[in-house]
């Protein structure tokens, strides 16, 4: 396409029709006046050959192409300047070259070109004056005047024809300038879709600041951890694409019910989904949010269960764990760029991992605190190891009174 648009690409060929017309209106006059001396066999020889020289000069140096054409439609002027004198000025003959040589002067590089290819017929006309004399008028024109108009006709067609060609090839080539910022754009997001999946969303928008994302504390956050028991058990057991659709359908299941109250999904590890609140900015119902997505999510897997176990299909058990804590977050620049928090609340939420029974909700004394008194809440026995960690443990079986606006 980029060869196609070349603005010089149809002056070869145009600049053979212009030869091709001098050379006859030479020949004719010539054969007229009886002038074929050694001056007139030198014109028309360098007429006839120098188009194929300056075409042959413009593919071998195409990086060059544009200063070789300008310079050498300086070189058609002065050729069309000593022509007009060599035919002796014959009005329509010199008219239609004067005229083409500047035309085209100008719609190649506008006035200025069009100046010096003006001073470049002026002095042709003035060298054929110094070499051969003034040569004015002469006989009977009325061959020269017909191919002038033929010529006319041939060259302005061609003209036009190269206008509307390459019209059509922009637009052309404005269509596929459209296509493909169309594709640059669906590309564009794809890999902002990748990111949303890799940083949190809401620290997006930070990817595209000149520090990226930082790392950075934060304090308070809420996570949630979702384990569904025995899982490789399972895939020992049953069919592994089974067992892998059953994970996957889970974990759906829990990113739109992260979604639905305003936690987003952190990451997964093997069996375990974890969810977090208060990322980047804490809010005053991440607490209570929180545990209202843990027991969303158990009453789902509840529900799921019942479900499943009609149909005699495999049921995984699960545990849940809720706590707050203060972490720090941020990239993970490997081989593989992820966004991960660090901190004693991560190694704290899996020790209440650990705390719970099958199918049940266990949350902290630090995320209780935050979720308030909207729940029925029940305190757990916990081992001495346990209790060091977390101080207390809470179970919740109901909602309570207190029910969390959910995310619009």
């Amino acid at each position: 396409m980029s060869l196609l648009l070349d603005r010089f690409a149809l002056f070869y060929p145009m600049r053979i029709v212009g030869t091709v017309f001098m050379v006859t209106v030479v020949v004719l006059y010539a054969a007229q006046e009886h002038r074929f001396d050694p001056f007139y066999i030198a014109l028309l020889a360098i007429l006839v050959v120098y188009p194929h020289v300056v075409h042959y000069v413009a593919r071998k140096y195409p990086q060059n192409r544009r200063s070789i054409e300008l310079r050498t439609f300086l070189f058609d002027s002065f050729a069309v300047g000593v022509v007009v004198h060599a035919i002796g000025l014959g009005p329509l003959p010199t008219f239609v070259l004067v005229t083409v040589a500047l035309a085209s002067a100008l719609s190649v590089d506008g006035l200025r070109q069009m100046l010096r290819s003006a001073g470049g017929v002026v002095t042709g006309i003035a060298f054929y004056a110094l070499v051969e004399g003034t040569n004015v008028g002469g006989g009977d024109r009325i061959a020269i005047d017909i191919a002038s108009s033929v010529f006319t006709f041939v060259y302005f067609m061609a003209f036009a024809y190269s206008s509307h060609n390459r019209s059509a090839l922009l637009q052309r080539s404005e269509t596929e300038l459209r296509e493909r910022s169309a594709s640059l754009e669906i590309e564009k997001l794809r890999s902002d879709r990748l990111l949303y999946n890799l940083v949190p969303a809401r620290l997006v928008a930070q990817m595209s600041a000149p520090a990226g994302i930082r790392p950075t504390r934060f304090d308070p956050v809420v996570l949630v951890a979702i384990e569904l028991r025995r899982l490789s058990s399972a895939l020992s057991a049953q069919p592994v694409e089974d067992v892998v659709a059953y994970l996957m359908h889970c974990f759906k299941a829990f990113d739109a019910i992260a979604d639905r109250f305003g936690l987003e999904k952190l990451k997964t590890i093997g069996d375990t989904y974890i969810a977090i609140a208060g990322l980047p900015t804490p809010g005053a119902r991440d607490g209570a949010a929180s545990v209202e997505a843990a027991l969303a999510m158990r009453e789902f897997l509840d529900d799921l269960g019942e479900s499943r176990r009609a149909h005699g299909a495999l049921v995984l058990d699960a545990r849940i764990a809720v706590h707050a804590g203060s972490v720090v977050g941020g990239i993970v620049e490997t081989s593989k760029l992820s966004y991960d928090v660090f901190g004693g609340a991560m190694k704290t939420l899996f020790t209440v991992l650990r705390s719970c029974g099958d199918n049940e909700v266990v949350v902290s004394d630090a995320a209780r605190r935050l979720a308030g008194d909207g729940f029925a809440w029940r305190d757990i026995e916990t081992s001495a190891a346990t209790s060091s960690s977390t101080r207390r443990l809470f179970g919740v079986a109901t909602r309570g009174a207190g029910k969390v606006p959910l995310k619009a």
